[in-house]
């Protein structure tokens, strides 16, 4: 009998030891280090406002360009012609084609240095390929003279296109081309710079930036909720549209949201929008426009000043206004602890080990019972080095 409690009373300090151990090195409770986000936004449909110059004409007309779709074009610089009478095919493909080498010799003369470097370099190749043919005329290889012969002539084309092809020459032949067409003409010119394109969807008569203050709830409610764009026609009707110029530093978006969600922001105030036709693309922006109440909703838009892809190409966007956005380390708030400089510290474990960890509290979630902070960039001990932190007391 006595030798059965002492076997029992063994086996109990031995239990009694190893929980002991379990726990000096692990605290009463933990949790696993978390990164989060935290937003305070609402979704919704939205419309893109660009700032853009609409060019229609004024008659019946053929539009010609002389710049490239989704170019960038300055100021006052011409971007083509509208020829008011009958032009034919072959006289628009000549032009297009002289324009084409008109630009190419505005960036030689842009560039002259490198012109006569390259001019040179011709000359020079061309040199060389003579003696490697008379080189192999002596060894009898007449398939390398025919080769060297063929690298010549392409070496002489290119080099009579450089030295031959002049801007002087080419505007000339455009100025013939023109005046040989035979009927009246009017220059297309660029009113302001941006993005020169001939796509149009439908919305630019009735989303005019300098007609902003004019919309309201019912109008915005009353907008198509599908864009169909399409490609302007050469030939344009009286009233017709051209093609538009759009400034690509700058857009808005106008939404209808509940009043009061707008319950304290303001105007100027700084926003993000998700776009999620965009591929979530993050716009970040400021509320531009708030309207008046009608019906409990208000018209918002939110300017956003910087370049974004396909923002100019989307009229209907699904958006995320973004309020408020808090990224860091999810913290129960009795995981937070002072110490006696009035510090936020966390205890962070790694290894098996209790580090100090200081933090910055970001946003306190009252409701939820926790805080998100991210590390001091003082603070020795990270908690991107943690594995789990300490959240209760021994």
């Amino acid at each position: 009998m006595r030798k059965f409690f002492v076997i029992v009373l063994s086996i109990a300090v031995v239990t009694i030891a190893a929980y002991g151990i379990k726990y000096a090195l692990t605290p009463v409770n933990t949790q696993k280090v978390e990164y989060i986000t935290h937003e305070t936004s609402i979704n919704t449909n939205g419309f893109v406002i660009l700032d853009e110059w609409v060019i229609t004409s004024r008659s019946t007309a053929v539009a010609y360009y002389s710049v490239s779709e989704g170019e960038r074009v300055a100021k006052d610089s011409i971007i083509g012609e509208l020829f008011y009478g009958e032009v034919s095919e072959e006289s628009m493909n000549t032009l297009a084609s002289v324009d084409r080498r008109l630009k190419a010799a505005r960036a030689q003369d842009a560039d002259s240095v490198g012109t006569e470097f390259d001019a040179a370099s011709v000359e020079n190749n061309i040199y060389r390929r003579e003696n490697d043919i008379i080189d192999a005329a002596y060894d009898n290889d007449i398939h390398s003279i025919t080769r060297y012969k063929k690298d010549i002539n392409s070496l002489r084309s290119s080099n009579r296109f450089s030295t031959e092809d002049t801007t002087a020459e080419l505007e000339a032949q455009r100025s013939s081309i023109i005046n040989n067409i035979g009927v009246m003409k009017e220059d297309i010119s660029a009113e302001k710079s941006g993005i020169f394109t001939t796509y149009i969807d439908g919305f630019e008569n009735s989303l005019i930036l300098g007609d902003l203050w004019l919309y309201d709830v019912p109008y915005f409610e009353a907008l198509p909720q599908k864009q169909k764009t399409e490609k302007t026609s050469d030939k344009v009707d009286a009233g017709g549209v051209v093609c538009k110029i759009v400034n690509n530093h700058v857009f808005y978006v106008v939404m209808c949201i509940p009043s009061e969600i707008m319950e304290g922001h303001k105007e100027n105030d700084s926003v993000t929008l998700r776009l999620n036709n965009m591929a979530s693309a993050l716009a970040p922006g400021y509320i531009y426009a708030i309207g008046a109440d009608s019906g409990g909703r208000r018209l918002v838009t939110v300017r956003c000043p910087e370049y974004v892809e396909n923002a100019f190409s989307q009229r209907v966007v699904d958006v995320d206004l973004i309020f408020e956005s808090y990224t860091g380390y999810k913290i129960p708030v009795h995981a937070i602890r002072t110490d006696d400089n009035g510090k936020h510290k966390v205890i962070g474990i790694h290894d098996g080990k209790q580090y100090d960890c200081y933090v910055d509290i970001l946003y306190v979630n009252t409701d939820g019972g926790y805080m998100i902070a991210q590390s001091t960039a003082d603070s020795v001990n990270k908690l991107s080095q943690m594995d789990r932190m300490v959240v209760g007391e021994r």
